[in-house]
């Protein structure tokens, strides 16, 4: 006769061992937390809804059961403030629907694919979260998901965040505001930094009154920012690209550094004749500030907030 039942103790060792791996995965989320503190980085997922205002975005097709990276995986519908952005869970309430999840995995048994919205190269949650969270606590690479895709004019991927997010909100207006992406596509102004797309628009508000001047009769905001990039921002462009300075500051954009070569110009209105002095200028420039000691200033003044574009 058996004093224990072997399939009872099994399955009460499954759900101790969820029960210990649930806590574990808390105990993760609560380190990524005081990390993200410190390092002055949010950990938190990124809200869906929040994301459809900002950008605008609008739905495109079903796009079938696919597989998906899982660190693509960076926003929920509803969910957002119940996991971190490595969706370990944050709040005790999620054990029991964790754990049978986390139990479902050790049987081996399929589960549902997860339903995801697709944002160009970013993905967001529309249900599925524990077995997302599960996946991710067993280092599972890709998922089975049903998706979704949404159309956006501004690029996101795994590295947006909510500063990010910002940034490409300002990026959709003053592509909105300009035209550029549907008369030059895919212009890559891409900054990274809050603050930038104000001061290109100055840059071509000043192009659209030179260009009236010019021509004695109005210009449209649309056809202004045309003439501004393609004989403003692509002969600069050029010139960096041609020099390859960008190697010298991996963590910026080519937009910054024009933003930052026309501010040390000094004028304005030089922009509007650009000659062979540019390609001494962008090298000096970057000579200048590519330094190591320039550099650690640089991560320096980023972590506490002080790199500015004024």
């Amino acid at each position: 006769m058996r004093i224990f039942d072997d399939s009872r103790l099994q399955q009460a060792n499954k759900e101790h061992q969820s029960d210990i791996d649930f806590s574990l995965a808390m105990q993760k989320a609560f380190w990524d937390e005081l990390k993200g503190f410190i390092l002055r980085k949010t950990t938190r997922l990124l809200p869906f809804d929040e994301v459809k205002d900002k950008l605008e975005i609008w739905f495109v097709q079903d796009l079938g059961t696919k597989t998906v990276i899982v660190d693509s995986i960076v926003g929920s519908e509803g969910r957002y403030r119940s996991f971190t952005r490595r969706f370990l869970p944050l709040q005790e309430d999620l054990r029991n629907r964790w754990k049978k999840v986390d139990q479902a995995h050790y049987a081996r048994r399929d589960l549902p694919p997860v339903e995801l919205y697709k944002v160009q190269d970013a993905y967001f949650v529309k249900d599925g979260h524990h077995r997302i969270s599960v996946a991710r606590a067993k280092g599972v690479k890709n998922i089975e998901a049903r998706v979704y895709e949404y159309e956006c004019d501004v690029p996101l991927d795994k590295e947006t965040d909510l500063e990010k997010l910002g940034i490409q909100e300002a990026y959709h207006q003053f592509l909105k505001d300009t035209q550029l992406n549907k008369n030059r596509p895919h212009p890559g102004l891409q900054l990274t930094l809050l603050g930038g797309y104000p001061i290109l628009m100055e840059h071509i508000q000043a192009h659209k009154y030179y260009l009236e001047n010019k021509k004695g009769e109005d210009v449209s905001m649309s056809e202004a920012a045309c003439s501004w990039y393609d004989n403003v921002y692509i002969p600069l462009a050029t010139v960096i690209r041609k020099n390859r300075i960008m190697k010298y500051f991996p963590h910026r954009t080519e937009t910054d550094f024009y933003l930052w070569v026309i501010k040390n110009r000094g004028k304005l209105s030089d922009q509007y004749v650009l000659n062979e002095e540019s390609d001494s200028m962008v090298e000096a420039y970057a000579r200048k500030y590519g330094g190591l000691f320039r550099k650690i200033i640089g991560a320096y003044r980023r972590f506490f907030g002080l790199v500015r574009y004024r």
